[in-house]
Formats: structure tokens, C-alpha cells, sequence
């Protein structure tokens, strides 16, 4: 290495201790199998990708659709007074919750 660690020249011995320990045997056979892969792989067209998402797809839709249906009937359903007097509310044992929910219903 050289003296000064902002040299901007190349240093030999670094650069031949790099290339020592960076090559790997076998490099061209490396490199046959990653062209023979490269060659073998194709692309598949636009269809056949929205081909294979097609029953995930229907199968997240129903199951969608199910729990929507589910939670839309099994919602809590507001009993709300038959009459909006506070009176006949009142008077019916309604209370307090029954005048509230008919004073905001108009809302």
C-alpha cells in the first residue's frame, strides 16, 4: 500500500490481493448456467398473469361480499320510539335513550 491514504493513484498490491481473493474458480461455468437459465426463463403475457390471478381472486371476492353481506344483517338495529312526543315517550317507559335517539334521527 502506499504511504499517503489519499494518493488518488491505483495501488498495485491492494488491486492484486483483491483480485486474489474476488476471482472465483469455475467463473465460466458460472457463467453458462446463469445464460442457460437466462435463456430457458420466458415471459408470460399480460393474459396468462391475470389467467393465474383469476380464482384468487374470485375466491377474495366472496369471501368479501360474505362479510359484508354478514355484517350489513347482523348490525345493531336502533329500536327507536313509535311515537316523538316526549311525553308519550316518557310515558311508555321509554326514557332517556329513546328521546335521544328520536331528537337526532331528523339529523
Amino acid at each position: 500500500m502506499t504511504g499517503n491514504a489519499f494518493d488518488h493513484e491505483r495501488d498495485a498490491e491492494l488491486g492484486a490481493l483483491l483480485r486474489d481473493h474476488l476471482d472465483a474458480p469455475g467463473h465460466a461455468a458460472f457463467v453458462a448456467r446463469v445464460r442457460a437459465g437466462v435463456a430457458r426463463e420466458t415471459a408470460l403475457s399480460p393474459f396468462e398473469v391475470l389467467g393465474s390471478w383469476l380464482r384468487p381472486g374470485l375466491a377474495a371476492a366472496a369471501i368479501v361480499a360474505v362479510a359484508a353481506g354478514w355484517w350489513l344483517t347482523t348490525g345493531v338495529a336502533q329500536e327507536v320510539a313509535a311515537s316523538t312526543t316526549p311525553v308519550e315517550v316518557f310515558a311508555s317507559g321509554g326514557g332517556a335513550d329513546y328521546m335521544l335517539a328520536t331528537s337526532v334521527e331528523g339529523r
